[in-house]
């Protein structure tokens, strides 16, 4: 056995350069993909659905994790190195700079402390157990049993998520105490509700009685000794020795060495080298834009007042508040989708493969979470646009157009083109919030293009999203970096945005969570829209919409710097055909 083993060490040098460069990358990418799940097993029912991982849990946010992480970066980069990219193609070149992008970010990101911080939030432990479970296969037993072996880990998280919090109270960084106070209500309100009950409420068709019987009494032992006295005394850990502690203070400037760690967040999330100042000052010149576009859509609705008033003259007229029932929410935006999918080879070349569904947002985590998008999995799940119904009587018509714009077609589901990339898998999993969200808003401004928004009511909601858009550059750049209290950034919301104070609120509150993310956006939509009036002006009658689209989408998410050499070197393709 030895002697085998020695032999393949001294053959391995021999078999890895009879290996071309391609071949190379992608076994490198490869095993990069699977130690990545190995790390992070939650993700492999997120991207593939059922699978070996479904029973595993990793404590991703301890010292020890941490390192782990670090070491599969370096590993990366080091197998990087040695892989020639001038024997590679053009994708395969992009695969080379994406591996290289994402480990450097990675480490980056690892060398500050922003998991004490964000850890004990409304994105944080509870939001994470609802959403698992939510997406955690359940077709037999076996599945029942590897979610047990699963949950029963969650115990130890919670042991290990308080000693993190911890360590953050003695070193100064801790999470803004309304904050913490909104987490432990969620903390609270985890028992009574049925998010968890899910996996024993609905059971397989093809599962006996008797099985039934076996593994509710199992899940109902598990949960009542297990898991909820652990979520009772991590919520005892955290009134009695963390929320006194917590910041009473809002932005990162606050925190020790905060405002280097948002101007590595601003870089990171935009993929851009601008400042948080630079962004700023360029959210202020969108608002008062975008302003001007919404007032006069508002003007052809019958709306003459301010911005500040314009949530009341909404809430004033019944006719905008038509639902009774959750479904009929849901219902309403079916027939908004139907309207979108005849237009879109108007604009697009290709449509994706994987199916779409429309569906409410588990009511355990409604009230504390926007509508979003899911990706569809490999074993066969449509990607979920989730919508939020916590009151349908208090749910308002006025921009759901453009919210499906942005979570559906042409948004978010369009971008699942990605899973279709004849490409390694790590590159059809990457998420990249600047191009991703960038791309999403940018297709609500398509709405209009597909005749969404033919209704001045409808073109309101459109711009209304769009404004609500530039003031996160404001108000995020604001409580980060230039000290505005959460009250002023609210302020700000309400009299220059439109927004509603509850709206405004819980947006600011998110923003305290996740600093720069809400920065992705704007910065994304307009360096988009910014490459294809570069096109068109370049390219006159020679521009073709759908291959433009075409060659933003074609290869996946990729960095702002790396989307605009992609756009530009197509557009003098054009030209000199």
């Amino acid at each position: 056995m030895r002697a085998g083993l020695l032999a393949l060490a001294l053959l391995a040098p021999a078999l890895c350069a009879a290996q071309s460069a391609a071949q190379r990358l992608d076994s490198l990418a490869a095993e990069a993909q699977e130690r990545g799940l190995d790390l992070f097993p939650h993700g492999e029912v997120y991207s593939r659905g059922a699978g070996p991982r479904q029973d595993r849990l990793e404590f991703t946010f301890t010292a020890e994790h941490r390192e782990r992480q670090r070491e599969l970066q370096r590993w990366i980069l080091k197998g990087l190195d040695g892989i020639p990219t001038a024997e590679l193609g053009p994708s395969e070149k992009l695969t080379h700079e994406l591996l290289a992008w994402r480990a450097r970010e990675s480490l980056q990101w690892l060398s500050y402390p922003f998991h004490q911080h964000s850890l004990f939030t409304q994105f944080g432990v509870v939001y994470g157990l609802v959403r698992l479970v939510g997406q955690q296969p359940f077709r037999h037993e076996d599945d029942y049993r590897a979610w047990f072996r699963r949950l029963s880990r969650y115990p130890a998280l919670m042991d290990a998520l308080a000693q993190v919090l911890r360590e953050g109270r003695d070193a100064g960084i801790t999470t803004p105490r309304v904050l913490v106070e909104r987490t432990l209500g969620q903390l609270d309100a985890l028992e009574s509700q049925m998010s968890l009950w899910q996996p024993v409420r609905n059971f397989p068709e093809g599962m006996d009685a008797a099985a039934r019987a076996r593994i509710e009494a199992e899940y109902r032992k598990l949960l009542a000794e297990e898991i909820f006295p652990a979520v009772r005394k991590l919520a005892a850990f955290v009134r009695s020795d963390y929320l006194p502690h917590a910041r009473t203070t809002d932005g990162f400037g606050a925190l020790p060495g905060g405002a280097d760690m948002y101007r590595w967040a601003v870089r990171s999330e935009t993929t851009t080298d601008m400042t948080p100042h630079e962004i700023h000052r360029l959210g202020l010149k969108e608002v008062k834009r975008v302003q001007a576009s919404f007032l006069a859509a508002s003007a052809r609705a019958g709306f003459t007042g301010t911005m500040k008033e314009f949530g009341a003259w909404l809430q004033s007229k019944p006719e905008n508040y038509p639902f009774t029932s959750p479904q009929e929410v849901i219902e309403h935006l079916n027939r908004l989708h139907a309207r979108i999918v005849p237009q879109m080879p108007k604009l697009f070349a290709r449509l994706p493969k994987a199916g779409f569904a429309i569906r409410l947002t588990d009511p355990a985590i409604a009230g504390s979470t926007p509508a979003q998008y899911y990706w569809p999995t490999d074993d066969g799940r449509p990607g979920i646009f989730a919508m939020p119904v916590v009151n349908p009587r208090q749910t308002s018509t006025f921009g759901l157009a453009a919210l499906l714009a942005h979570e559906g077609m042409p948004g978010h589901h369009l971008e699942s083109l990605k899973f279709e990339l004849k490409a390694p898998e790590f590159r059809r999993r990457l998420s990249i919030t600047a191009f991703s969200e960038g791309w999403a808003l940018y297709a609500e401004s398509l709405g209009q293009e597909l005749g969404l928004y033919d209704e001045p009511f409808e073109l309101m909601g459109r711009y209304s999203f769009e404004l609500f858009r530039a003031c996160r550059l404001v108000v995020d750049t604001g409580l980060h970096s230039r000290g505005w209290s959460r009250q002023r950034a609210i302020r700000y919301m309400v009299d220059e945005c439109a927004s509603r104070p509850g709206g405004a609120t819980s947006e600011v509150l998110r923003y305290m969570v996740w600093p720069g993310q809400a920065l992705t956006y704007k910065i994304g939509e307009l360096t988009i829209l910014e490459l294809r009036e570069k096109a068109e002006k370049r390219l006159g009658a020679r521009f073709d919409i759908r291959a433009f689209h075409e060659t933003v989408l074609g290869e996946g998410p990729v960095p702002l710097n790396m989307l605009r050499q992609r756009v530009e070197a197509w557009i003098e393709a054009q030209q000199a055909k």
